[in-house]
This record gives C-alpha cells, sequence and structure tokens, in this order.
C-alpha cells in the first residue's frame, strides 16, 4: 500500500486535490457576489483530481513507469499560471500555458506550436479585453500587457 501512495501520479493527484481543497474551502467561505463560478470550477478540480487518484492508486504498482499522465501536468499547470496570473498578467502566464496544452496534445512542430500559441493566447487576451470589455490583470509595471 505504501509503495501505492509513493507513485507520483498519485502523489500529484492528492496534490491537486488538496491544493483545490483549500481553495475552494476559502472560495465558499467568502463573499457570494459574482463567486459562483469559481466555486463551481473549484468544485470540479477537486472531483477531476479524486477520480486522477483513485485511478491511480488503482493502476500503481511498486515497479511501475515515473511518467506523468497529462491530465495532471496540466492541471498543475493551470494552477500555477492562475497563480502567476497576480503578478504577471494575464498574458505573459497564458503563453507557456497554451504552449504547452498544444503540446501535450501532440502538436511538436515549432512553426504551428508557435503560431498556435500566439493566435490562442493574443486571441484570447484580445477577445477579453477589446471584444468583451472585461479588464484582466495587467503587469505590475505600467500595465503594458
Amino acid at each position: 500500500m505504501i509503495a501505492r501512495l509513493a507513485n507520483p501520479r498519485v502523489l500529484l493527484g492528492l496534490a491537486l486535490f488538496l491544493v483545490g481543497a483549500v481553495l475552494a474551502f476559502h472560495a465558499w467561505r467568502g463573499p457570494t457576489d459574482a463567486m459562483l463560478m469559481p466555486r463551481v470550477v473549484l468544485t470540479l478540480w477537486c472531483g477531476f483530481a479524486l477520480v486522477i487518484t483513485f485511478v491511480e492508486l488503482s493502476h500503481a504498482t511498486a515497479m511501475s513507469s515515473r511518467s506523468l499522465s497529462p491530465l495532471p501536468v496540466l492541471m498543475a499547470a493551470v494552477l500555477i499560471a492562475a497563480i502567476a496570473v497576480a503578478s504577471l498578467g494575464f498574458l505573459l502566464p497564458s503563453l507557456p500555458l497554451v504552449a504547452l496544452t498544444l503540446w501535450l496534445f501532440r502538436l511538436r512542430r515549432p512553426l504551428p506550436l508557435a503560431v498556435g500559441t500566439l493566435v490562442i493566447a493574443g486571441g484570447l487576451w484580445f477577445l477579453f479585453h477589446h471584444v468583451l470589455l472585461i479588464r484582466l490583470p495587467t503587469l505590475l509595471t505600467s500595465g503594458a500587457l
């Protein structure tokens, strides 16, 4: 049983669940205005993390490979990008996140990967900032990005 818990996939699933549970706990205790969507997303996050943990626990063996599956890696990257948005703005953390997502979806050629990253991340920023007029977090230095 200890060998199953020491599997990196199981540990990553547990860590994602714990982080999501702490954030969900604080979100559910916060104000009610405009907090429904983050609460729903965090609840789904915890559900996915639990499913990942249980699936990995059922498949884990002591001598299993040490590779990570794409979903927990992507969830961890989204969490890191979400935390980085507060200090780096929306555009800078979204670029590596989109690139990693495209890479995990098997888009490996450099030119389509770079163009796709710029079009998707830049397009999301343009859509929210200029079309929908939803101001996204900006860099702390003059708000240029």
